[in-house]
């Protein structure tokens, strides 16, 4: 014989008012009704009395979910004394009672999962639940878009981004010690282009320690020039900026030569990595050193670039023989290149970088894909020619978008002839990292052909 199931009844009331006709007796005596009219067994009670159904925050329902495995069903008098939200209501029944095998009953909707119908009614409450979810999630995010739209920043718990604090409704106040470091880090950066650097640097002048990914945080978010965000549409915010807009630019155009991932910082390993091209093969010139013996001065190193397609010959169709360079006479020549152009800027006898129209390059590229589309029509070429033409028009475009991003990066970085003038007096006292942003800030690339080596400036 079947054994009787053990019900746990549950009731609550919000107010003195006792939720109208519906009090905690009330509820108890209809319950117990319904038991005895199924043979059911109560096997205790939980009411909370004056607790309101918004939430799940109360004690009994709380115990009542700690002692699910005493019980085979659990009873309300009305679907709203377990929660007013259709949302806790859904998570109470499907998560926590249906998940762990207990039945639901509700004696005024008629509603009992021990029976197909009131399963599916489940099905049904469940659909009302997701709608709830999806109107609460619109509102909302249409509240935090007019917030942002107002100037405001999306609220972020208790977390405050570095150089403010919290004003009067959440807004942002200028936090004068944290602003001054912040200050400092878009300084660093725009003098040694390494956030490596301004971790040390920080550390020395006594600030507390910030990771790499926090710093480079602060560095491109433009909260710190005054605005603020919300799904990649941006506003004018109503907190006081701490950067220039103009100093911000310049660091975006510095940070997107080192672009975040495994490799940023390999160029950081020779002074002049990733700057060298081969005049011969098109190739980039890759770093390497090796040991000379010296029982005068000593075993020491040597830093040389070579063209890759002549040190990594199995990964090309040919070898290439283009000339190896020394660090060393790179440099001196490096120095010697800059000083000329420095003088002849100021004479103005040097001729001012000639920008290229690269909407009429791509244009024109645009415009032979075009003709081949129309030759293929035709039936003048084959279809595996087309292909081919195509996609070699299609690298050189992207290799022309490429550089013209690179080149409208690079007339944002500000370059001052006085400062330029102090960095060659002081280049060989310098550091590593303070070389290579130098050079970084003046140079665009040099390219290798036999013993002749062309400087291309950024300024």
């Amino acid at each position: 014989m079947e054994q009787p199931k053990r019900v746990a009844l549950y009731s609550r009331y919000s107010s003195n008012a006792q939720d109208g006709n519906y009090s905690i007796e009330i509820q108890t005596e209809r319950m117990e009704a319904t038991c005895k009219s199924k043979g059911w067994i109560v096997g205790d009670y939980f009411s909370d009395a004056a607790y309101s159904g918004a939430n799940m925050d109360r004690p009994d329902l709380q115990s009542l979910l700690s002692r699910l495995d005493e019980f085979d069903v659990i009873m309300v008098y009305r679907l709203d004394r377990l929660s007013r939200s259709q949302r806790d209501t859904m998570e109470l029944i499907q998560d926590y009672f249906l998940k762990n095998g207990k039945a639901f009953v509700s004696v005024s909707e008629t509603l009992d999962t021990t029976t197909p119908f009131g399963m599916a009614m489940i099905g049904i409450l469940a659909v009302f639940a997701e709608l709830e979810r999806a109107t609460i999630t619109e509102r909302m995010q249409a509240g935090i878009q007019k917030r942002v739209q107002s100037g405001y920043r999306q609220l972020g718990g208790n977390h405050m981004p570095t150089g403010y604090k919290r004003g009067p409704e959440s807004t942002l106040i200028i936090d004068d010690q944290q602003a001054d470091k912040v200050k400092r880090i878009f300084d660093l950066y725009e003098k040694f282009h390494s956030i490596t650097v301004i971790q040390r640097k920080l550390k020395e002048e006594g600030y507390a320690g910030r990771r790499f990914t926090t710093i480079r945080q602060i560095l491109s978010n433009r909260l710190y020039i005054g605005k603020v965000s919300y799904k990649g549409e941006e506003y004018e915010g109503v907190h006081e900026p701490i950067i220039l807009e103009e100093q911000f630019d310049r660091v975006q155009a510095l940070l997107a030569r080192h672009p975040p991932g495994k490799n940023a910082g390999k160029a950081k390993e020779s002074l002049f990595g990733s700057f060298i091209t081969c005049g011969k093969c098109g190739e980039l010139y890759t770093a390497y050193s090796y040991r000379v013996k010296n029982q005068t001065k000593g075993d020491y190193y040597v830093r040389s670039y070579i063209c890759r397609a002549r040190r990594f010959p199995s990964e090309y169709d040919e070898k290439c023989f283009n000339e190896t360079m020394k660090n060393d006479i790179i440099e001196s020549l490096f120095l010697s290149e800059l000083q000329g152009m420095i003088t002849m800027r100021r004479s103005s006898t040097a001729k001012p970088k000639q920008k290229k129209n690269y909407d009429l390059m791509i244009r024109r590229v645009e415009e032979r894909i075009n003709r081949l589309i129309d030759l293929y029509s035709d039936g003048d070429i084959e279809k595996e020619v087309l292909r081919s033409k195509i996609g070699t028009l299609n690298e050189e475009k992207k290799a022309l978008l490429k550089k013209q991003s690179s080149d409208i990066q690079g007339e944002k970085i500000h370059i001052d002839l006085k400062q330029l003038d102090d960095y060659i007096i002081d280049f060989s006292n310098f550091e590593f990292t303070e070389k290579r942003a130098i050079v970084e800030k003046v140079l665009d690339g040099i390219i290798v052909n036999g013993n002749s080596i062309t400087f291309e400036w950024a300024f």
